[in-house]
This record gives structure tokens, sequence and C-alpha cells, in this order.
């Protein structure tokens, strides 16, 4: 059978580094079917048995296809329901995306969440049909513990591009940097990620900061390099505004990395006791969070495993294979 995996992307390869969507088309392949990746409406195939779609706003496009032909169509992701701050939800968006939004939730066969909070509030305020939470995994066989000393650095991994880093308070974590550093002065800070729209004036913070020297931005790595950093990194920070579900986050956790993040979204679901938690709108509340992990080695070894216990009971990569091939085979059977 054909599947078409589609995500509206700018850069084909993206579907390569990000986690998520490689591990779901991971997923359908193991289950058997044929897939074709779709990013352009031009892409999408007609002849596919069954449709695996990321983000509703762009649902309507394979749903087109997948509605003539009477094929069943999936569609899952972070739907960005209700930020607490900024106008990047569903209600700021204009008329004509939510209108679609709502089409895309109302006609898939089913509308995966990945976080119980985006299910819950989406569902009570919005028509849903067949709604579903399943959400996404890490490999524990992929991400693990590493075997030599942590050394000294805190690691961010962002994608630097529209805003993204903003709303990940990347300008904030550079701010708490001399604070960290008035404390623990040999500690580097590294952003890795694609260095996108938002890279030039995050480095020129860095700058005025007087920071140059204890700031690395690699840019874009392999997954490779990603295990390795975090297996060597002593804290991991990603506050965040709004975070639908944390995939590096769990990643990091994974990898026994002590976490510095915000209790907001989705995150709190992914932490829980496993990591701090801090306002990501403060430097001083970012900074504080990353100086009692570096002040600490009992408290990094606590979390650490806490973490990775937490990630490889609740979000494992065999717990998404697993729901996402029982509710694709109901609604095949069904179609």
């Amino acid at each position: 059978m054909r599947a078409c995996f589609f995500v509206r992307v700018g850069e084909r390869d993206v579907l390569e580094r990000v986690e998520a969507y490689k591990q779901d088309i991971d997923i359908l392949r193991e289950l058997g079917f044929e897939v074709v990746l779709s990013t352009r409406w031009k892409e999408i195939p007609a002849d596919a048995d069954f449709y695996f779609i990321y983000w509703w706003q762009w649902g309507f496009l394979p749903m087109m296809k997948g509605i003539i032909r009477r094929r069943p169509c999936l569609i899952t992701g972070v739907f960005d329901f209700r930020w607490p701050v900024g106008n990047c939800d569903y209600f700021h968006r204009p008329a004509w995306q939510q209108w679609l939004m709502q089409y895309s939730l109302k006609h898939a066969a089913a509308n995966v969440f990945v976080s119980e909070l985006e299910y819950r509030e989406v569902t009570r305020a919005l028509k849903v049909n067949n709604p579903l939470y399943i959400p996404h995994g890490v490999d524990p066989a992929i991400y693990r513990e590493g075997t030599g000393l942590r050394e000294n650095f805190v690691l961010d991994i962002v994608m630097m591009t529209q805003g993204n880093s903003r709303r990940k308070c990347v300008p904030e974590i550079i701010k708490a940097i001399p604070l960290v550093r008035d404390r623990h002065p040999e500690v580097r800070f590294v952003f890795a990620g694609n260095k996108g729209s938002d890279y030039a004036g995050l480095a020129r913070m860095v700058a005025e900061l007087g920071l140059e020297g204890a700031v690395d931005f690699p840019g874009v790595i392999s997954r490779e390099q990603k295990v390795n950093l975090l297996q060597r990194c002593k804290v991991y920070v990603s506050p965040a505004w709004y975070e639908g579900f944390g995939m590096a986050i769990l990643e990091a956790m994974s990898c026994g990395t002590p976490v510095v993040s915000s209790p907001v979204g989705a995150l709190p679901e992914v932490v829980g006791d496993a990591g701090l938690l801090v306002d990501g709108r403060s430097p001083e509340a970012i900074a504080s969070g990353i100086n009692r992990y570096l002040d600490n080695e009992a408290l990094r070894g606590e979390m650490g495993h806490r973490g990775r216990q937490r990630a490889v009971t609740l979000f494992p990569y065999s717990r998404r294979r697993r729901e996402l091939e029982k509710v694709i085979s109901e609604i095949l059977e069904k179609n």
C-alpha cells in the first residue's frame, strides 16, 4: 500500500533532520507502506491509499485528493491552540485559516494530538472527528546516556527561523549568560540549529554583551552530533513562551541530561518532576536554574536519572509506533 506523508516545509531535508517527521516516516515504512514524501501540492500523489499529514492548517491540500478518491487522512502535530502570550495561536489566525483548520478537524479520519493539553482544549472548543492522544516518543537505544564525563557547556537546540528563537526565549538565555558566568566563568553556551532569519540578531546580541568567546553557534547538526552534544553537556536549557510538546527536551532527558525549561503548554507533561521549570521571560530565573545545576553535582545526577527514567517509561518510540499502528489499521479497515 502507498502512504503519502505530507508536511508543508521549505526545505525537503527537514524531513530527515526533524526527529518527529523522521520517526513517523520510519513508522509508516516499518508498517509496510511505500511512503511518498510530499511538501507541495504537485508532489501529493492522487493514487495513495492513505494520507499522513502534519499540521491542520495545511491539511486541506492532501485531503482534497484523499476525499475525491475516498481515501482516509490522518492529521497530527502541534495545534498551537492557545498561547499565554503573543499572537501566534489559533484565535489570532485569519478567519480563513481558522476555517481551513476546522475543515481538517471535521474531515480527517483521525486527529492525533501529541499532548493531553491540546487534546483537551481543542476537543472542548471545536468539533473534532475521532480525536486521539498519542505523544511523540524517543528511541532510548539511540538517545542514551554517555559514558564520559560531562563537559562545561550548556546546550540549547533551536531553529533560529521566523521568530522561533523568540518563542524559545533564546534572547533571554543570552542575557542570562553573564549571570551564569559570574559564578562559573569557565562555562560555555552552545546554540545548535538552523541559522535562519533570527540568527543575525542573536549573534549581534552576543557581540554587544562581549560573549563571543563564550558562545558557539555550530548551525545544523546531524542526529549523531545531537546525541553526542546531549551526552556531553552539563545542562540542557530550553524555556519557552509556549510549547505544544518539547521533542528536544525529551531527547535530552533520555540522554540523562538535566533540563531547565518552563511550566507552559505541554512542557509540564513531558518534564514532570524530572527538571527545573522557570519563567522563560526572565534572564534571572533562567540563570538561577542553570546555576542550581552547576552548583550541585548531586542534583544534576538525580535529575538526569529521573529524566531518563521518565522518557523511557512514558514516552518510548515503541509507544507511538504501537498506537499509530492501531489507529491506522482501524481507519483503513473502516474505509
